[in-house]
């Protein structure tokens, strides 16, 4: 399979949980492209917030494409119990998924099944195909091993 893993981070948790699908994915022989979603301005915390509790979306650096992968794995974290602005964003400009697989994890203090619902009905707006999807508390990573069981867990889900 070849895959994109697209993630947005700002405490570097998300990250670290990109990373470890990333790896868990090579690891069982896949092909992967990691990309970190950038916003084209740095967003202060007063920004960041206000963005999510309406519902915005904030302009991204470059324009991201998921290209020929036929697996989007969309790593975020939730802020103000929303869809933060970057993962916003960058749903907005994808086109056709037509019939990918996709793995959305959604990271924050609790779960936030709600998010997780939201995304999901946009990626299959985009014409998503099965989609994998997680609302996981950052205290549920904590530590490598745990970061690593998350990873291995999602991946099996989505390229059985």
């Amino acid at each position: 399979v070849q895959a994109t893993v697209a993630y947005f981070s700002v405490s570097g948790k998300n990250e670290q949980m990109a990373k470890a699908i990333d790896r868990e994915l090579r690891e069982k022989g896949h092909s992967t492209e990691l990309v970190y979603l950038k916003p084209a301005r740095p967003m202060g915390v007063i920004s960041a917030v206000f963005h999510s509790v309406f519902s915005r979306s904030v302009e991204l650096a470059e324009r991201y494409t998921v290209g020929e992968a036929e697996l989007l794995v969309l790593v975020g974290p939730v802020w103000a119990s929303s869809v933060n602005p970057v993962t916003r964003a960058f749903l907005a400009q994808l086109s056709d998924l037509s019939g990918k697989r996709v793995i959305n994890l959604v990271c924050g203090f609790s779960p936030h099944e709600n998010v997780v619902r939201e995304i999901n009905k946009q990626l299959k707006a985009h014409g998503a195909g099965r989609i994998v999807s997680k609302a996981v508390r950052l205290r549920d990573f904590d530590s490598p091993d745990k970061t690593a069981a998350v990873a291995a867990d999602v991946v099996s889900q989505a390229v059985s």
